[in-house]
């Protein structure tokens, strides 16, 4: 909740970028997307996704470590590449290449090779992102429950839209029962 928050407050901020006298305005890298793969849309939903990665942390041991990765294309079509932060590899990962188990949700389990000095999985995490058909966008939770084991869990960008316009049109219906003058046109308008 507090990394939201932050978030949002910095959002408003000016922001130095490395070099003396100049500042810009912080934005979030979905809205400054080169190539535009990520629909505004998409980016308005990160966070209610970002408080579904949250929930689950805080629902099944927020006293794992714990990170959250959203999927680029590099993650799900182009590579299949799952980088870490170095500083989490550091402190929780083995010192050399070894194999990392991925258990999913339903408690399948997938083998992925980790290299220490890429700070990611390699080998076995293409067929896990093909297997889950994960899309740009989706939010994965990894815990962290043995040496080399991550329980890894989806938050699906599409069932966050699809939640998003069935409670808009649920609220649009709402507001015409309760004022059955809204959404029609005037005599005078037609």
């Amino acid at each position: 909740m507090e990394m939201v928050q932050e978030e949002r407050a910095m959002m408003g901020k000016n922001m130095t970028n490395g070099r003396l006298g100049r500042a810009r305005l912080w934005r979030p890298s979905w809205f400054c997307s080169r190539k535009g793969s990520l629909s505004l849309f998409i980016g308005l939903s990160k966070y209610p996704l970002m408080e579904q990665a949250k929930k689950i942390i805080a629902d099944h041991g927020s006293e794992l470590p714990s990170l959250t990765r959203t999927m680029s294309r590099s993650n799900v079509a182009k590579g299949f590449w799952m980088y870490f932060p170095r500083s989490f590899c550091k402190l929780h990962l083995p010192e050399n290449d070894a194999t990392i188990i991925l258990e999913d949700e339903a408690g399948e389990e997938y083998e992925t090779n980790f290299l220490v000095n890429r700070s990611g999985l390699s080998a076995g995490w293409r067929k896990f992102s093909l297997d889950h058909q994960l899309k740009v966008g989706d939010i994965l939770v990894f815990l962290l429950v043995g040496p080399c084991k991550f329980k890894v869990f989806i938050v699906r960008v599409e069932n966050t839209i699809e939640d998003d316009v069935a409670g808009c049109l649920l609220d649009l219906r709402d507001s015409r029962r309760k004022n059955p003058s809204l959404g029609r046109r005037s005599s005078r308008e037609q």
